[in-house]
């Protein structure tokens, strides 16, 4: 989850717990959530893939693809190696809604 300097820790609480509902109300367990704090950085996603593929876990969930990345293109690529070196289904919060 992205978290940009001008967002309130309500605001990042808030999502937070939208992914967790979503994760309740679905059959999920929501075991880590990934921040991203620098704009432009991937640390989060580089260890969010890490902890996937040694949990072997089949779902993540994002508030949105934006979280990945501000670019379509950016956001697909990363997408696709998520899967690829997973096997895990990214599903968006906004495309639920």
């Amino acid at each position: 989850m992205r978290v940009p300097d001008d967002m309130s820790d309500e605001e990042a609480k808030q999502k937070q717990d939208e992914l967790n509902t979503y994760a309740e109300a679905n059959g999920f367990q929501l075991a880590t959530v990934f921040y991203e704090y620098v704009p432009g950085a991937h640390s989060a996603f580089t260890e969010l893939v890490a902890a996937v593929g040694h949990a072997e876990a089949k779902h993540v969930l994002v508030p949105s693809y934006r979280e990945l990345a501000l670019n379509r293109s950016l956001q697909d690529a990363m997408l696709t190696h998520l899967s690829y070196v997973t096997g895990a289904e990214v599903i968006s919060l906004d495309e639920c809604s």
